[in-house]
């Protein structure tokens, strides 16, 4: 293990993620269950909802900061100023996302499940696709993107050292998921149109490839941002939701599948590039 991962406790970072994030997504959480909150709730989770994504990247520089220092902060952060890496992870990261959901997005009316053309503004004067690129800039910096300097940036390596890479891209999947939990408790929120079951089960296949990509590209953490951030963006461009309030988004279990599917592929991978080590050692 290298020197300073050895510092790095990655249940002590998850634990810290949740109270992070859960301790002010709390009020939203009571407001949707029905217990009465003396403040104007709805602009408040608007406001919390977007700190308390930020909870996986501060967790990871509190703990940086504990055992490192500021210059161990400035390491841990310039990380994602790497771009030393092959095209082709590039285009993995890109185009990936896309793939899997154009597949879920024109798979589903075959199934007789009901998604919506896009789920951008209609009253916006411009096709979704020149939407795309500043959503994407969005997404890199506030929308999920910078979540990777946590679950990946911080909690992969050291994880997977201990027990293995493909249990440690399970084991981040399944808390990723979780971390989510209170948002379908929350009064309006879109994630509880959908079931968090096939949340869960999406997060858990789909952190095997954030596991492949960061492992197989020389652990360059900008590739994992710009997956996640490119599948944030091709959530509503190549949608497998219909956005009707109200109405259970059944197609979400056909997008899950998908994401089995790809981990399955790329599980297969991970274990296959483990053997090839073996056998050269």
């Amino acid at each position: 293990m290298k020197p300073h991962l050895k510092n790095r406790n990655p249940w002590k970072y998850f634990l810290l993620t949740f109270v992070y994030s859960w301790v002010i997504w709390i009020p939203s959480v009571l407001d949707g269950i029905g217990v009465n909150i003396p403040f104007n709730i709805a602009g408040y989770s608007m406001v919390v909802v977007i700190i308390g994504a930020f909870a996986p990247m501060l967790a990871s520089i509190t703990l940086v900061f504990r055992t490192e220092g500021w210059q161990g902060v400035k390491a841990f952060l310039g990380k994602v100023l790497d771009f030393r890496f092959k095209p082709v992870y590039l285009v993995i990261a890109l185009v990936l996302p896309l793939l899997i959901h154009a597949i879920s997005h024109y798979l589903a009316p075959i199934f007789g499940l009901d998604v919506a053309q896009t789920l951008f503004p209609a009253e916006v004067p411009v096709p979704p696709i020149v939407l795309a690129v500043p959503y994407f800039i969005l997404m890199l910096v506030l929308g999920g993107g910078q979540e990777e300097f946590g679950w990946r940036g911080y909690a992969q390596e050291p994880l997977q050292d201990k027990i293995g890479v493909l249990p440690a891209s399970l084991v981040i999947g399944i808390i990723w998921g979780f971390w989510h939990l209170p948002l379908w408790f929350m009064e309006g929120d879109l994630h509880s149109a959908y079931s968090f079951l096939a949340f869960v089960i999406m997060t858990t296949s789909i952190s095997v490839v954030y596991a492949w990509l960061y492992n197989s590209s020389g652990k360059k953490l900008i590739l994992v941002l710009f997956f996640h951030a490119m599948s944030n963006t091709a959530a509503p461009l190549l949608p497998f939701l219909h956005g009707k309030v109200g109405e259970p988004e059944n197609a979400y279990w056909l997008y899950a599948a998908v994401n089995v599917i790809v981990g399955i592929i790329f599980a297969y991978l991970l274990i296959k590039e483990k053997t090839q080590r073996n056998n050269v050692v």
